[in-house]
């Protein structure tokens, strides 16, 4: 496969990755096409397909598929570590002056090969499961593939649009999100379950860009994240929503207990007590008697007269 062809893949991956939205058949197709290939090195510095293969682990969500990603990454990670550059020998002496300006050349070279092949491995091999340090704060270590699984779904849920300017790594966040919920709870069972699922429901509400751009931006720390309830991560609408509802829900109340002229002449139709409140309005004609409306203070009972 050319280099053209292995761009033209990137860029389908790529189109997945935006979109937060991986059609397995398409995914699986061109996964295939990748192991059938013969990538080198430098095809994957200058494409830079690794990175976008392990952006797509991340959204996977059958486990089938993400194995064939990860034997990817595996097989170019070990084409990295054998491209490496061989650590020169002291002892050896070339045997003429051109044999030495031909070794100097070569192993400035590999030098700089070496740093370039370091800094892209570090880029292909960062994942959720060794976080750095980030204002202080260092991720728990672990290997336990549940918790690598939150973390996974926790950075895909950070990263589902753009990044505002100045955000953190998602990856890095939904590490430390993530330690920080296990070290409350302590295990991985139900509440951590729900935990996580709550954080990844919420970050993931389009309705709510909000409460990602704080998190990616700092304003709310991960610590802070992984102890908010429901009802502090709910949009700003929708908390609204909710004290409208409640106010309404407290003056219907408070209409219900103080409505009408009170009255122990009225026994109640349900419990029988002898306490209740009544209003009276004219809801026929002007010669016919008012209709008496009668509520039951003890039981909360309502009819008519």
């Amino acid at each position: 496969m050319t280099e053209e062809e292995i761009v033209k893949i990137n860029r389908k991956l790529q189109k997945m990755i935006d979109k937060s939205d991986v059609d397995e058949n398409i995914a699986r197709d061109l996964l295939v096409r990748l192991q059938e290939s013969r990538i080198t090195l430098v095809i994957l510095q200058t494409t830079g397909i690794g990175k976008t293969v392990n952006n797509l682990r991340r959204l996977i969500a059958n486990e089938d598929l993400s194995i064939v990603a990860k034997s990817l990454l595996k097989n170019w990670k070990k084409l990295v570590s054998e491209t490496s550059p061989r650590p020169i020998n002291k002892d050896e002496k070339p045997s003429t002056s051109n044999n030495t300006n031909n070794s100097q050349s070569s192993q400035e070279t590999n030098v700089n090969n070496g740093k370039n092949i370091a800094s892209n491995k570090s880029t292909k091999q960062k994942s959720p499961e060794k976080p750095s340090s980030s204002k202080g704060y260092t991720a728990l270590q672990t290997q336990d593939e549940f918790r690598l699984k939150s973390r996974d779904l926790l950075a895909a849920a950070l990263s589902m649009s753009e990044l505002p300017e100045g955000s953190a790594d998602p990856v890095e966040l939904s590490a430390h999100v993530e330690d920080a919920i296990y070290k409350e709870i302590k295990d991985t069972g139900v509440k951590y379950r729900n935990r996580i699922r709550s954080r990844i429901s919420n970050l993931k509400d389009a309705k709510n860009p909000n409460l990602r751009r704080n998190v990616l931006l700092g304003i709310i720390t991960p610590e802070r994240l992984a102890v908010l309830t429901a009802e502090d991560m709910a949009s700003d609408a929708l908390k609204q929503e909710r004290s409208k509802l409640t106010d309404l829900a407290i003056n219907e109340y408070q209409l219900a207990v103080d409505e009408g002229t009170g009255t122990d002449l009225i026994p109640c139709k349900r419990c029988k007590q002898n306490n209740c409140a009544y209003t009276e309005l004219q809801t026929r004609g002007a010669d016919e008697p008012m209709t008496l409306f009668v509520f039951c203070r003890n039981c909360g009972l309502r009819w008519k007269m």
